[in-house]
């Protein structure tokens, strides 16, 4: 009787291995695998060294010249804006990444994986959102330090109104973030990413009323300064914090973050198509 290699292995082992990491778990590791990769390139101390420098850079040279124009504590003024750009740079960040993943082959090996197309999409988003929340801590705490404060509830919107300032800023920072990452997944390299994101929201930020009063820009420019996304949503923040936020002032900053939306759906659709070529 011959016996042969089948015969001296056991039959379990001659089965095809059935264990499989569901979605769940394997959304779980690529996140896991996004939040180390943000500790290790210290996207966690640039997140607190992001809105203290802004702040250094505008408040201390600023706050004298513009009291001379305008009666407003440039403490409570500027909040807003360097929470807005604390969630700029979570976007940077993303796009940066998914810039630097895509040019070293991740996505296309993701791609064939068996995992559903979601996943990784799913696991960036989750990196993002845990970074923005840090950012914006971040931020808050450097508005504090800075002297900024939620304004009494028998003047203003309270605690209440400093937290649902909070939460459109976030809101709008989750949607500059995917609209990010959909820029990295299309961009031919992380230098041209970079230009693509810090450029507008650099340019954009200047020329707004997030660091001096709408009536300081020259007429001719007022009208851009008023109705940019930008300083729609900082008003939309300082109204929140004054306790008069209402529809009309909201709806602005609703459909410029339902616009950034859209622009990233399109963005992480080319970008999920170019992986998959």
């Amino acid at each position: 009787m011959t016996v042969t290699a089948a015969d001296t292995v056991p039959a379990a082992t001659l089965e095809p291995p059935t264990g499989r990491l569901s979605p769940l778990q394997q959304w779980w590791v690529l996140t896991t695998r996004g939040l180390l990769k943000v500790f290790r390139n210290g996207e966690f101390i640039f997140a607190f060294v992001s809105p203290a420098l802004l702040a250094i850079c505008f408040y201390l040279p600023l706050r004298e010249a513009v009291a001379q124009v305008a009666t407003i504590d440039y403490a409570q003024y500027l909040m807003p804006v360097i929470m807005l750009q604390s969630a700029a740079f979570v976007a940077s960040s993303a796009s940066m990444r998914a810039a630097v993943d895509g040019q070293e082959g991740v996505h296309t090996r993701f791609r064939v994986m068996p995992m559903p197309t979601a996943v990784p999409f799913l696991a960036r988003a989750a990196t993002n959102f845990v970074l923005l929340l840090v950012a914006l801590a971040c931020g808050l705490i450097t508005c504090l330090i800075m002297g900024w404060r939620p304004v009494p509830e028998e003047y203003g919107g309270g605690v209440t109104g400093a937290a649902i300032a909070v939460l459109l800023v976030a809101m709008i920072g989750m949607a500059l973030t995917l609209c990010a990452d959909g820029i990295g997944l299309v961009a031919k390299s992380p230098e041209a990413t970079s230009q693509l994101v810090a450029f507008p929201t650099l340019i954009l930020g200047m020329l707004s009323t997030g660091f001096i009063p709408l009536n300081q820009f020259p007429e001719w420019i007022q009208g851009f300064v008023e109705y940019q996304p930008i300083s729609q949503v900082t008003k939309a923040m300082r109204d929140a914090i004054g306790g008069i936020l209402d529809w009309q002032r909201f709806e602005p900053t609703l459909w410029w973050t339902l616009g950034l939306f859209a622009v990233a759906a399109v963005l992480l659709v080319l970008g999920t198509r170019k992986a998959a070529r």
